[in-house]
């Protein structure tokens, strides 16, 4: 199974060699007739691209975020870093590790990009790499997740930080791809999800003692606070917002950590901390957030003591009325 489309080809032929569509389409043609239709016609799209000199993966020149085809090597990407997620650890069969992803734009677009090596982990974990950080990256490669394109990175893959002189205009009007679910829809582990709904409930926020380089939770002992990774720190408050979503279909409990929480209550992360000392004064910003409509970006797990699924927001995406009525007739 070939890792770029059909369609994907035609455009990356018809860019390098300034053919048409038609142009193209009859040199498939003819391909597929001179080998009596034994070969798909992503096959036969592959045979043309490689006669004419058209490399569909292996790329070494600088790309723009909207040049990039699925199986591409070696790539070069400058952007800016316009949504941070959390590092994730994860554990299969025989191996462990983490993941750190966030998502990079450029004037043409954004794209989720993934971080393997732990060198490049621990540069988001210590706050090295941040929203607003300018990246520029070299060998990633770019893969499918079924549905959209990815760039990943790897122990090979190098990584600048503000570069000196450089600048991104992030083109806000492109939209990150998301799989579009009702909440009903919604299975466990279902990942990058988009689920358009009502905040229906909303509660105080609640707190958590975290490393401020790496973001864990913190243990105390003997009145210290311990990071695992960095030792003795001094901890800072890190908010977790819990409310209810409603579709219509079904309502979801959704957890929203730091960045999700300061989007959905509008609010930067200092005043939010204030609740923790004055939770009373959380009940006028309640009346202005219950029912405000969002699209929530996020991963589904399922909670083993309430025996429910929850939604666990990674992106928050405020809908105007247009594209709300939009969204809401398809």
């Amino acid at each position: 199974m070939f890792n770029v489309s059909y369609e994907e080809i035609i455009s990356k032929i018809k860019e390098e060699k300034n053919l048409s569509n038609d142009e193209i389409e009859l040199k498939i043609k003819e391909k597929l007739t001179k080998l009596s239709d034994l070969i798909s016609k992503e096959g036969a799209a592959h045979i043309v691209a490689n006669e004419l000199g058209v490399k569909l993966f292996n790329i070494t020149r600088e790309l723009k975020i909207n040049k990039l085809l699925t199986g591409m090597n070696n790539v070069i990407l400058t952007g800016k870093v316009v949504q941070l997620n959390p590092v994730i650890e994860y554990k299969k069969e025989n191996r462990e590790g983490k993941v750190g992803s966030f998502v990079l734009g450029d004037d043409t677009g954004v794209i989720r990009v993934a971080f393997w090596d732990a060198n490049h982990i621990k540069q988001i974990e210590e706050n090295k790499i941040k929203e607003g950080s300018i990246l520029k990256i070299k060998n990633g490669y770019v893969k499918s997740n079924g549905v959209f394109k990815e760039l990943h990175v790897g122990n090979k893959g190098e990584i600048e930080v503000d570069p000196s002189g450089v600048e991104i205009e992030v083109n806000n009007k492109q939209s990150f791809d998301f799989i579009k679910k009702k909440i009903a829809e919604l299975n466990e582990n279902d990942n990058n999800i988009g689920v358009l709904g009502t905040i229906v409930q909303i509660f105080e926020p609640r707190f958590y003692e975290a490393c401020p380089k790496c973001n864990k939770k913190l243990e105390a002992t003997d009145g210290r606070f311990n990071c695992k990774t960095h030792g003795n720190v001094s901890e800072v408050l890190v908010p977790i917002l819990n409310l209810f979503l409603d579709d219509g279909t079904d309502n979801i409990r959704v957890v929203a950590f730091r960045n999700q929480a300061e989007r959905i209550l509008n609010l930067d992360i200092e005043k939010i901390r204030e609740f923790k000392e004055k939770p009373e004064n959380f009940n006028k910003i309640r009346e202005e957030i219950l029912g405000k409509q969002l699209v929530i970006v996020g991963r589904v797990s399922k909670n083993e003591m309430f025996d429910r699924k929850e939604l666990m927001a990674q992106r928050i995406i405020e809908m105007n009325p247009e594209e709300l009525i939009k969204e809401l007739e398809e």
